[in-house]
Parts: structure tokens; sequence; C-alpha cells
């Protein structure tokens, strides 16, 4: 099965260009203590989850990258590979049938009738477009797990929930004066 040269140039490009983009990436994250000084002086006004998500949005699989979840990227690479690899292979069939019917010619024997051409052009146009419509699917979920996952970045999930009653002495202000009401406290701890 020939391969479609202009679609995989582009997506040759585009894996590239990610390549790119990536390099820069871990380079400005080397650029020593003198940097780390600076961005800690500075007052960040774009949350965590806005930068994982412009990230992600510029490159796929950078917000994964920003959020320390490298396990993620083979899974986003696979999904958005697949679509890519479904579109073209729609693509070519697409093409192939659609040549069929423009150059048929109803004295020669062929395999096909004009009605059956048109629904396998129809079949393979309607797959091509489902492509598209996952490969986006599949970029907005790496948006949106990178927005996510760093929101939730800070976030305790240790196992050690536990409720504990101490006594204790509260100030009564209704009386006027200094007294205290004796009761109980319940503490819930969460965590370390």
């Amino acid at each position: 099965m020939p391969v479609n040269k202009p679609l995989a140039k582009k997506v040759f490009c585009f894996l590239l260009s990610g390549a790119i983009c990536l390099c820069c990436l871990s380079a400005s994250a080397q650029g020593g203590d003198t940097a780390k000084v600076k961005k800690e002086k500075e007052h960040h006004t774009m949350s965590r989850g806005s930068k994982a998500m412009i990230l992600s949005a510029v490159c796929p699989g950078l917000g994964q990258i920003y959020n320390k979840k490298y396990w993620k990227l083979p899974i986003l690479y696979a999904g958005l590979g697949a679509a890519i690899y479904f579109y073209t292979f729609n693509e070519h069939y697409y093409n192939i049938y659609h040549n069929e019917l423009s150059t048929y010619n109803a004295s020669v024997p062929n395999v096909y009738t004009t009605s059956e051409l048109s629904d396998l052009i129809v079949y393979y146009h309607n797959d091509k477009d489902l492509s598209i419509i996952i490969a986006v699917g599949v970029y907005l979920i790496g948006i949106v797990d990178a927005n996510v996952d760093a929101q939730l970045h800070g976030f305790n999930i240790s196992d050690d929930i536990s409720l504990k009653f101490t006594p204790n002495f509260v100030p009564n202000a209704m009386s006027g004066s200094m007294a205290f009401t004796p009761g109980f406290t319940l503490v819930k701890r969460l965590g370390k």
C-alpha cells in the first residue's frame, strides 16, 4: 500500500517541530541558578494549570512533560498516530475509487459498477472525516489532561485520614468577663 507522500511530509514536519520545541524547553530549563533566582522573584501571573494547558496546545505532550507525567506521552502519540494512519489509509482508497469512477468506461468490463464505486467513495470519505474528528478529540483530551493534572499537582492522596477529640476551653464573650467554657474540639487530620 503506497503512502500519501505530501501527508507523510506534513506529519514528519509536525513531529520535527515538536522535537525542536521539546529541545528548546529542556535547554531553557537548564539555564542555571541565576535563572532560578530570577524566576522565584517574579510574580507569577499564570497558574500552573494554564501554563500546562497552553504548552499542550502548542505541541501535544508538552503539558504532560511540564507536569512530569512522561508515561502519558506514548498514549497520547499512539492516539494521534493511529488517527493520522487511518486518515492516510482512507485518503488513499478514497482517491483510488474516485479516480476509478472519473475514468469509468462502460464498454470495458469493470470490477465495480458506478453505484458501488459511489458507495465506496462515500464510505472512505466518511471514515476519513471520522479520523480527523478522532485526532482533534485526542488533541483536546491531551490539553484537558494537562490542565487537570497540573491543577491536582499538590493534592494530598495519603491514606492517613484520622479524627481526634481534644479538650478545649472556649472564651465566653457573651458574659462580658473573661470566662471560659469547657468543650471538645474535633480535629480531622488529612495526610502527614
